[in-house]
């Protein structure tokens, strides 16, 4: 693990770094959020470790709701540490008292390696803990991180604890992040066969190695990336014109991206941005 410098330079997002998108309602000030950089020797796998601290004393519980990247989270948390899949639909997290989470963000596909050639599809909209993947004790871990005093104390302790169980680099990782990050870049990405040219692979075989890798179709990773953009520019307080913005994303016209729009994020987009 990196000096307490690195780790805080690491912090610095480029445009292919998405840990903020996901956050509905991102401008709450219930909580404080960190980012740290893997190791070089984890950065093949993880994208980064979050950090989520919170002091509600004296307020009521909050709800924080999230649409989730297309990613494997592992998260811990006092009695509730577990392997997470990319969860399809809106999910929420409930905040209260004082408390702090440590999650690691696997890169798309990353997780796979160390699912001992599993398919993560198995873990879509559900969840795993520590000895069903790794064999080890989950309340012994998580203690061991949660009880360290620093943010460089939890995540040493869990980045020993993969080095002990570090897998062999997958390509396909590499390559489905580089297919990935196409869609997050160009808006005008709306379907599967917008990202077939050079990529040396049928349909078919795409779809096998995203279901395999990232537990998701190809197709509902640029739907769901398409969302997060709409439900970020929302936030933006900027004046939108949604017609245009619906068949620009992909949708047949505003109708059906409203109607797509409520249907996951609970109300239609001009009401989300009015609530921010």
């Amino acid at each position: 693990m990196g000096s307490g410098e690195d780790r805080n330079q690491s912090q610095q997002q480029t445009h292919k770094d998405l840990a903020g998108r996901g956050i509905l309602y991102p401008t709450s000030r219930k909580f404080q959020v960190a980012r740290y950089e893997p190791c070089a020797e984890l950065r093949p796998f993880i994208r980064h470790y979050w950090i989520i601290e919170w002091d509600l004393t004296g307020q009521p519980p909050y709800k924080q709701e999230v649409l989730q990247n297309p990613v494997i989270n592992l998260v811990f948390e006092k009695d509730q540490t577990r392997i997470f899949g990319v969860e399809r639909k809106k999910s929420h997290h409930m905040l209260e008292g004082i408390g702090h989470v440590l999650g690691v963000h696997f890169l798309p596909g990353g997780f796979y390696p160390f699912y001992g050639g599993r398919s993560v599809s198995e873990l879509t909209d559900t969840s795993a803990s520590l000895e069903d993947v790794f064999g080890c004790s989950t309340a012994a871990l998580e203690h061991e991180v949660l009880s360290q005093a620093d943010h460089s104390g939890r995540i040493g302790v869990f980045e020993r604890f993969l080095l002990e169980r570090l897998p062999a680099v997958d390509d396909n990782v590499a390559l489905i992040g580089t297919i990935i990050d196409r869609i997050i870049a160009e808006r005008q990405v709306t379907k599967v066969e917008h990202l077939m040219d050079g990529l040396g692979m049928s349909k078919r075989t795409l779809q096998r190695l995203f279901s395999q890798y990232v537990g998701v179709s190809p197709k509902w990773v640029v739907q769901r990336y398409r969302m997060l953009e709409a439900a970020e520019l929302a936030a933006g307080g900027n004046e939108i014109d949604w017609p245009s913005l619906a068949i620009e994303l992909g949708f047949f016209d505003q109708a059906h991206f409203i109607k797509s729009f409520k249907a996951l994020v609970g109300v239609s987009p001009e009401s989300y941005a009015r609530r921010l």
